[in-house]
């Protein structure tokens, strides 16, 4: 079993990176990427992990980027973490997510919320900072009562706190992720709300700048969706990946270890890297 997107506690996943590989381990998967979003933090305990316990380790990312004024996330997968020009460029986006933080408590300030000591919390916890650090923030506070009332009430689309990152255009990620030897897999491609030809037009964009891989397959997706994605790979001539998108033992819809089967018409990311699918698909 093959789960090429997964976050620990370094970004907005609950479990420390060591503890998600000897999850996922019992879950039977035998080739798992973790790709937090803009770090790299968490790949050495990963990856030591996973040897221990005879995990094949792809060592990965989930880089923010924009496109046509959306926040678009884009996989680095088998890449050199170590890579000067990549550590630049988290470094980067790791100055934007605080920029980020620092507007949004700054809007709940406003609205009448403690916003300076709910972005001490945040800045206390484990990984960059992430929206969903501040609604577990929220919600810790006693001001919401779910994360999900977080982003409903304060910052969902159209709320108060809504304040939009400036992310680096698309292509540029995508050179990011090539020049650190890596895949570029455009992460979870129907969650975007974009209409049909806008999602074509970005597959088009995507594949010009170098992008290699689409994710046919993640958590939550229904077979329409997976038709969708499998479609598209094969109209542009990308690869197909598959990923759970954990986050934490509480999100049924994203668990590890479920089956993330690639349609038979998609050629398998893994396949240039070869890495063996315990099946014997390539």
């Amino acid at each position: 079993m093959i789960d090429l997107h997964t976050h620990s506690n370094r970004s907005d996943g609950a479990l420390a990176p060591a503890e998600l590989v000897t999850r996922a381990a019992a879950a039977g998967v035998a080739t798992l990427a973790l790709t937090d979003h803009d770090t790299v933090d968490g790949l050495d305990e990963a990856g030591h992990a996973a040897k221990g316990l005879g995990v094949e380790f792809v060592p990965g990312v989930e880089i923010s980027a924009g496109w046509r004024s959306q926040a678009i996330h884009v996989l680095g997968l088998w890449i050199d973490p170590r890579s000067p020009a990549l550590s630049a460029a988290l470094a980067s986006q790791a100055a934007r997510r605080r920029d980020r933080m620092r507007a949004i408590c700054a809007q709940l300030s406003a609205k009448g919320l403690p916003g300076e000591r709910l972005q001490a919390e945040v800045e206390a916890m484990a990984g960059l900072p992430t929206r969903a650090h501040l609604a577990l923030a929220l919600v810790a506070g006693g001001h919401v009562r779910r994360m999900e009332d977080a982003f409903r009430i304060h910052l969902g689309r159209g709320r108060i706190a809504q304040i939009a990152a400036d992310w680096p255009a698309l292509a540029e990620v995508v050179a990011w992720i090539v020049a650190a030897g890596g895949t570029a897999s455009l992460a979870h491609p129907t969650r975007y709300a974009l209409s049909a030809g806008a999602r074509r037009q970005l597959l088009a964009d995507f594949a010009a700048a170098g992008g290699r891989s689409l994710e046919v397959v993640t958590g939550g997706n229904a077979a329409h969706h997976v038709e969708t994605c499998a479609a598209l790979a094969t109209r542009y001539g990308l690869s197909g990946s598959v990923g759970s998108d954990f986050h934490s033992p509480d999100r049924p819809w994203n668990t590890l270890g479920r089956s993330l089967k690639l349609p038979a018409c998609v050629i398998p990311a893994w396949r240039e890297r070869g890495v063996f699918e315990p099946s014997g698909q390539m």
